[in-house]
């Protein structure tokens, strides 16, 4: 059931409210790494704060729906589409550099649009460490926040000294370290906000050691999962003190598929798009996945990737 549905005239107000691109009936399937979706009814680029502050009002004075895509790595988009704005930081926030030297330690600005592959690569290139274990991970700065992403033992809780938000009213706030709360895969942040940049704290070191890191766990992510292939991601949260893909794995699950939708191979928490799945494709595997592990194992899965817009 469609519950808001964006009019001609407020496509006209918004296609001339920013410099930023800004696009209508847009199909998520190609601005989400999985590849299915719906259409979005708008989806807008800003280029700076002011920007996204203009946006922000707007949709607050039209009671207008909006939602943070970034990279849309993490994401998967319903058959119907996602009504409102989708925005993405990905073209104008895309600002890395470093702030600061004290000893060893070195602060690090990051703007939320920012691609890990890129920060990573910047920091190699300083000889700085402290981000090698998010070499591979797609997404972005801000992504990886909101959802504390992290592999090989560390998350971005570990590095992040403060973060920049704008609350949904428009207003920046600074969250110091202690200020934040993380848990796996999850930071809370009130309703609305979007994160704008952060503050990262690394340390000097040898380059040779950087890179060999750097080369260790590209290979364990080309070795261990489907990275040629569209997906978005983990699917599911690992259980506590246990993988959420060997559970899979255990019950023999590989390879089982529903339409083009297909439980990787090669990582049984990965589930892959093999040309043409749709979205209830993907999501009615992921049902089937929480329902063997439940009825064999008595655990329940929970979903790390995020399930937006209408069926």
């Amino acid at each position: 059931m469609v519950f808001w549905k964006m009019k001609e005239d407020i496509k006209g107000k918004l296609n001339s409210l920013i410099k930023g691109k800004v696009s209508f009936d847009v199909p998520m399937a190609k601005y989400t790494s999985m590849g299915v979706g719906g259409s979005a009814d708008a989806l807008a680029f800003p280029q700076d704060e002011e920007e996204l502050r203009v946006l922000l009002q707007f949709a607050k004075e039209g009671a207008i729906p909006y939602f943070v895509l970034g990279k849309g790595t993490n994401v998967i988009v319903r058959d119907g589409g996602l009504r409102g704005i989708a925005i993405s930081l990905c073209r104008g926030f895309r600002r890395v550099g470093i702030i600061s030297r004290h000893d060893q330690e070195v602060l690090v600005s990051a703007e939320a649009g920012v691609n890990l592959k890129h920060l990573v690569r910047f920091a190699r290139e300083r000889k700085l460490t402290g981000l090698e274990a998010f070499t591979g991970i797609p997404g972005t700065v801000g992504g990886a926040l909101a959802m504390n992403a992290g592999a090989f033992g560390s998350e971005m809780k570990d590095v992040v000294k403060s973060i920049a938000v704008m609350e949904a009213k428009g207003r920046v706030m600074v969250k110091q370290r202690k200020e934040m709360k993380f848990s796996y895969r999850n930071l809370i942040l009130p309703k609305g906000s979007i994160i704008l940049r952060c503050i990262m704290a690394v340390k000097e070191a040898k380059g040779e050691e950087i890179v060999s890191k750097v080369k260790r766990f590209q290979s364990l992510r080309v070795q261990s999962q489907p990275w040629d292939m569209p997906t978005a991601g983990s699917i599911f949260k690992n259980p506590e003190g246990m993988s959420a893909g060997q559970l899979i794995d255990e019950l023999g699950l590989k390879g089982h598929r529903i339409g083009d939708a297909r439980i990787s191979e090669k990582h049984a928490n990965f589930i892959v798009n093999e040309g043409d799945a749709t979205a209830a494709e993907v999501l009615a595997l992921m049902a089937f996945i929480r329902d063997r592990v439940y009825e064999k194992r008595g655990i329940r899965l929970t979903s790390e990737v995020q399930i937006i817009g209408e069926e």
